[in-house]
């Protein structure tokens, strides 16, 4: 099966896979909108004051904004958030604006429409998220978790510390991709439950592994190519999709050149190599690579023998994935080159 083929029966697939839920999901999930709600109030108004700031900058979801952002952007800190914001509010120059806030305030309209969606019926948003993360989740799965509306910052959704955060302002009121996007963020956090670890979790080589394998089970969790109703976000995050698929043994490059260097070179800074497989300044290539060989796994053994190996160590799915394209009936499957397949079998 040659790529192009693939990625139409992916996207027949994946419709079939959404039309039902093999786990049920018990949780306790709350959401938040406090550090949405109040710096669109603040950008509404042309005067901010300190006792606004403090509050503001007190908040879980302004903390891990500035925090996401600075992952990416030395110049997010605290005090270019506060600044910048000051500077947006009061139409001074902006010099220095890494929390995008310029942007944001040319969508507020646009955030407060998606705000009073959610709200209107939050059950039916949380309804429909959890029923996504179902799918890929061993039976009775349960957790708690806080889901934080924040706007603002470089990020559209992250997981961090078993919560998740939505910036709304990517969205353009597309209801649709929200939901695909929080439906990634939640099967993060549900990874962490139920996932299993190695026994080196710190070591560069296992975190490839390991973020290849996170994040392109829950880029299949929360795809978009079986979104038919979307609006503009949908139909990036579908380019998005195709575009890397369209160049997969690219990206499986990529991922072997990342992972050949993680584990030959003990002193690598980790975050900086990071960027080039996992963050949107490069197309985010490796979770590509985990989406493909999870899809692949799936469709020749089956959901259940995938979610079985998503709770072993990080190489397992890998190793089961090497041991399909050595089956001479899976010849079209793409293969590691020898030295990477030795180091993945070795760990």
């Amino acid at each position: 099966m040659n790529i192009f083929k693939w990625v139409i029966f992916l996207g027949l697939s994946l419709i079939s896979v959404m039309a039902f839920s093999s786990a049920k999901v018990t949780d306790k999930i709350t959401i938040d909108f406090e550090s949405a709600d109040r710096l669109v109030d603040i950008l509404s108004g042309d005067k901010v004051s300190d006792n606004q700031l403090d509050k503001l900058m007190s908040l879980q979801g302004i903390q891990a904004t500035i925090h996401q952002t600075s992952r990416f952007d030395n110049k997010a800190s605290a005090e270019s958030f506060r600044s910048s914001l000051i500077d947006v509010v009061e139409g001074n120059p902006v010099k220095n604006d890494p929390f995008r806030f310029q942007q944001l305030n040319e969508r507020l309209s646009e955030v407060e429409d998606i705000l009073k969606i959610i709200k209107r019926n939050p059950q039916q948003y949380l309804n429909s998220v959890k029923r996504g993360i179902g799918d890929y989740s061993p039976k009775d799965i349960s957790f708690d978790t806080n889901i934080f509306m924040v706007v603002g910052g470089t990020s559209d959704g992250w997981a961090q510390d078993d919560n998740f955060y939505i910036a709304l302002q990517y969205f353009k009121g597309d209801y649709e991709g929200l939901l695909t996007l929080s439906t990634h963020e939640l099967y993060h956090v549900a990874q962490s439950n139920f996932y299993g670890k190695g026994k080196n979790p710190d070591s560069n080589c296992e975190k490839i592994l390991n973020q290849t394998r996170l994040e392109g089970i829950a880029s299949i969790v929360g795809s978009p190519l079986n979104v038919t109703d979307g609006k503009e976000y949908t139909e990036w995050f579908k380019k998005k999709f195709k575009r890397n698929l369209q160049r997969i043994d690219s990206n499986f490059v990529l991922f072997e050149t990342m992972l050949f260097r993680a584990c030959i070179d003990s002193s690598l800074d980790f975050d900086k190599i990071y960027q080039l497989g996992f963050s949107a300044v490069w197309d985010s290539p490796l979770y590509f690579v985990g989406f493909y060989i999870g899809n692949r796994v799936e469709e020749l053994k089956g959901r259940d023998y995938l979610i079985s190996l998503l709770q072993e160590s990080p190489s397992a799915m890998f190793k089961a994935y090497i041991k399909l394209y050595k089956d001479e009936e899976n010849k079209d499957l793409i293969k590691f080159d020898k030295p990477i397949e030795d180091i993945i079998l070795a760990i």
